[in-house]
């Protein structure tokens, strides 16, 4: 007989008893792209031909990764150019369609006088969680008058910001949650951290004490592979824990359990190597402190930043 994960869920929102078996994982991060979209960034773009980004990428091809690595479902996010609102209308009907994925965080341009337009029919879909803002967009849309009133709209409306930045981008972060303090805003990839020689930069540390201080702000443990030394598609990250903890901890240590979310970025953190590693790394960062802490980070947070509909679970 089929498992029904639906109602079990249901069952661990309402409650923080422990229980028995494995945790429950969704991944709110991983990226698919159809033919369209390929075919127009080839003419663009020349990647290296083992980048998943340059490839057509469809659920069925994060399905074996699901089921061996254990996850439930799956959020996208966005891949593509802000003025391209084709390749997410494909990636909703992706969703649309597949059991194993339950939302999509989009892309989209704010100065964009027709960006309310597409929003709304994004928002048709019921599979819309938010936006992506990358690198200096941020700066940008907070010093545009059009920007600042779609970031209003997506503050009223629940929805999240995602955030590809570097630690050089805190002040925008920092501005953001200012001016927007009900906006839920998640830091992808712990500002893209990077390890050298066993430590990060003085920077990054400021940067993840400073944004943690604003409630309003969330930060991912994803896509832990990239934080390594090693160079893409060569020698594969490395696998001990003790190798991540000089960015583990401090993030751990600012936003504490209830506003760090895991994820996996598939497939673009298998460049730097197994995506396997990537769950391995934060499960035994988490274990250690209790059932709870690996529930909330490795789930209930994902569910709960991000509004995920339990119907969306299928």
């Amino acid at each position: 007989m089929k498992t029904n994960w639906l109602v079990i869920l249901g069952i661990l929102i309402l409650t923080d008893a422990s229980y028995a078996g494995k945790p429950w994982i969704i991944d709110p991060h991983t990226h698919f792209k159809g033919q369209q979209q390929i075919s127009y960034e080839s003419t663009k773009t020349e990647w290296h031909p083992q980048n998943s980004l340059g490839k057509v990428i469809k659920p069925e091809d994060y399905r074996p990764v699901a089921d061996r690595l254990e996850l439930r479902s799956t959020l996208v996010v966005e891949a593509c150019d802000p003025d391209k609102p084709e390749y997410n209308d494909w990636v909703l009907q992706q969703v649309a369609e597949s059991e194993l994925l339950c939302g999509y965080v989009a892309r989209a341009d704010l100065t964009d006088p027709e960006f309310l337009m597409h929003h709304r029919r994004y928002q048709k879909t019921g599979f819309l969680n938010g936006y992506r803002f990358r690198f200096d967009e941020l700066n940008g849309y907070l010093n545009h008058p059009i920007a600042r009133d779609h970031i209003g709209l997506l503050e009223r409306e629940g929805l999240v910001v995602d955030l590809l930045i570097e630690a050089s981008h805190a002040d925008d972060v920092l501005a953001l949650a200012n001016d927007f303090p009900n906006l839920k805003i998640v830091i992808n990839h712990c500002f893209r951290a990077k390890i050298v020689a066993g430590k990060i930069s003085a920077e990054l540390q400021d940067a993840i004490t400073r944004c943690a201080a604003h409630k309003n702000v969330y930060c991912k443990m994803s896509s832990i592979n990239n934080f390594s030394e090693v160079a893409p598609f060569a020698e594969p990250a490395p696998t001990e824990l003790s190798y991540y903890l000089p960015i583990l901890n401090p993030v751990y240590d600012a936003f504490g359990p209830e506003r760090l979310i895991f994820a996996t970025n598939w497939g673009v953190s298998a460049h730097f190597g197994s995506v396997d590693n990537v769950k391995e790394t934060v499960m035994s960062f988490l274990e250690p402190q209790g059932r709870r802490v690996v529930d909330r980070v490795m789930f209930k947070n994902a569910i709960t930043v991000y509004n995920i509909k339990r119907r969306n679970l299928r």
